[in-house]
């Protein structure tokens, strides 16, 4: 005799092909003898699984034609919202921010480490785990959006600053084509004559937009860009940077006497390279970078940078996973959150000009394994970045953190609509 419980575990093994997009939405589930032979079930044990498996609403039974998946659940059950990143660059000016606003609405937010197995495997195992929704920064330039079609119809997706596919999901990111020419155009204005444009240049939709928008600022300003000019010293995120082309470019007779970086971690190298060349920050080479989240000076003169709208942003993330949990049908949509150019001394500004906006430190690993032979979790700073011990693959806030993290956030101002927040347009 069979077991009671038989047709359940049927029924779970079901539902979770169907969770995870390998039965697809309006596909006929097998007939009930091929589910006979496929589980050694008998007929009555089938047909008890199927029923619960309509009755949890993972299926819809239609008269004349069989037992089809049915993927958009109601109103999702869990309140863990998983936030997907690698565990040694989680934004922690966004993280934290984005906890604090959760909690107060009745969620928990949960990271889930992208770094082991990458960001769809992260994804697929959020998906294993029952959470209502994902917001993913990708780290992951090409996606097939067939995955992650069948991804988003079992939990909602919203990707962080970076595409995820081509309109496969929700996309909150910052404005980083206007930031650029907003910096860009600010040294041109201040009588600069060669903006050259260095640092990475990845694969990752914000890179393109950060060029577009130095191209833009020469256009606006009725400049000339000069591909010469282009100087970038990497096509990917990582320790390695080759400023060969920078390096040569400044002992030029034409050489630039700016530059914009394109993202602020590439700025010290970038900075050696022109000291290396005997010139001088900010009066022969101006430098404005992007991110505001490395504090730098040279001498005096702190780093001049493009600074994200982090509060804003956390917000219209907010808003967007809310409307996104009642309207799931909803078709995809792009927001686009300001950026704010902030002038220290590096663009060559006069001081009365300068800006006491603190820097963004941009990392945090949300940790809390203990270092071996410990038991207390341990933090290091190393350039900018807070380190705790260890790296599971799920972690949650506020579990032993020390004061000096979990404060991080705390004064997150109200949720308010997404003023200054506009669609992206094309």
């Amino acid at each position: 005799m069979e077991r009671q419980h038989r047709f359940e575990e049927i029924a779970d093994a079901l539902s979770t092909e169907i969770r995870l997009g390998r039965t697809v939405d309006g596909e006929l589930l097998p007939t009930e003898r091929e589910l006979q032979e496929r589980f050694s079930a008998s007929r009555t044990t089938i047909r008890r699984a199927l029923a619960k498996l309509v009755n949890d609403e993972w299926a819809e039974s239609i008269p004349s034609r069989g037992v089809v998946a049915k993927t958009r659940r109601a109103t999702p059950k869990s309140s863990r919202i998983a936030y997907i990143d690698h565990y040694d660059s989680v934004h922690k000016s966004l993280f934290f921010r984005l906890h604090t606003i959760l909690s107060q609405n009745g969620y928990e937010l949960v990271h889930v480490d992208s770094l082991p197995e990458g960001t769809i495997c992260a994804l697929e195992q959020a998906c294993q785990e029952g959470f209502a929704a994902a917001l993913v920064w990708p780290k992951v330039g090409f996606v097939d959006a067939e995955l992650m079609k069948r991804l988003q119809a079992s939990m909602p997706v919203i990707a962080v600053d970076h595409e995820l596919g081509d309109d496969t999901t929700d996309l909150v990111m910052s404005d980083h084509q206007q930031g650029a020419c907003d910096a860009v155009s600010h040294l041109l204005k201040l009588g600069r004559k060669r903006v050259a444009i260095s640092g990475y240049f990845t694969h990752h939709h914000d890179s393109l937009l950060r060029f577009k928008g130095y191209v833009q600022a020469h256009h606006c300003c009725n400049r000339r860009a000069y591909s010469s000019d282009y100087v970038f010293s990497s096509p990917d995120w990582g320790d390695y940077e080759d400023p060969r082309l920078l390096r040569m470019r400044l002992r030029e007779a034409d050489r630039p006497d700016a530059i914009f970086v394109t993202y602020d971690m590439s700025v010290p190298a970038i900075v050696e390279e022109v000291m290396a060349a005997g010139l001088r920050i900010p009066e022969d080479v101006a430098i404005v970078g992007f991110g505001n989240d490395l504090p730098f000076a040279v001498e005096q003169a702190g780093l001049s940078t493009v600074g994200m709208n982090w509060d804003l942003f956390a917000q219209t993330l907010f808003s967007t996973l809310a409307e996104r949990l009642a309207k799931p049908e909803l078709p995809f949509r792009r927001k686009l959150v300001p950026t704010r150019l902030i002038v220290r001394g590096s663009c060559g500004s006069p001081v009365s000009d300068w800006q006491s906006d603190p820097y963004e430190v941009s990392s945090v690993i949300v940790s809390t394994r203990l270092r071996p032979g410990s038991d207390r979790p341990g933090i290091g700073v190393s350039t900018g970045t807070l380190r705790t011990g260890g790296r599971p693959l799920i972690t949650r806030i506020g579990q032993g953190f020390p004061s000096t993290v979990t404060s991080i956030g705390s004064k997150t101002s109200p949720i308010s609509p997404d003023q200054g927040v506009r669609p992206i347009q094309g």
